[in-house]
């Protein structure tokens, strides 16, 4: 296999096993396991691959360097947990929205807030988790091999 295929197919896994994690949680608390579970699911995993995934990496980059300029004296440990906690936070937000939008459609403003964040606290623990675990050894391991290649 290609350098170039063993990067897409680590980035495509990365994104399929986080995203449809998340997004299974967050259609899980808000339709439960019934009718239709699959199908919501699915399109819901796909719409949030289809806009998050294009984002991720520019608010990855600006958290970053927002993270470095604004806490130089931290230990790289601590810069890299305090990321990852933002990334989850930020991240979790757009996913809460995207998964609210495709279950429930445009809804009042205050009824919209409410399922948002139930389903954005649904899934907040996992993603902090993934991010951790993505800031503090998937990220070092990633990189090296991608610079590798």
């Amino acid at each position: 296999m290609s350098k170039m295929l063993q990067k897409i197919a680590i980035i495509a896994s990365l994104v399929t096993v986080i995203g449809g994690t998340l997004t299974f949680v967050m259609t899980w608390r808000n339709l439960g396991f019934g009718d239709g579970f699959m199908i919501s699911w699915l399109s819901t995993f796909a719409l949030c691959v289809l806009c998050i995934a294009p984002i991720g990496g520019v608010i990855s980059y600006l958290v970053h360097h927002l993270v470095d300029g604004t806490l130089p004296n931290l230990s790289k440990l601590k810069q890299d947990l305090v990321f990852g906690l933002i990334m989850a936070l930020i991240m979790e937000s757009i996913m809460a929205v995207v998964t609210t939008i495709n279950l429930h459609g445009w809804l009042a403003i205050e009824v919209f807030i409410k399922q948002w964040g139930t389903t954005f606290l649904a899934a907040l623990p996992m993603g902090i988790v993934f991010s951790i675990l993505m800031s503090l050894v998937i990220k070092r391991r990633l990189t090296a091999f991608l610079a590798k290649a």
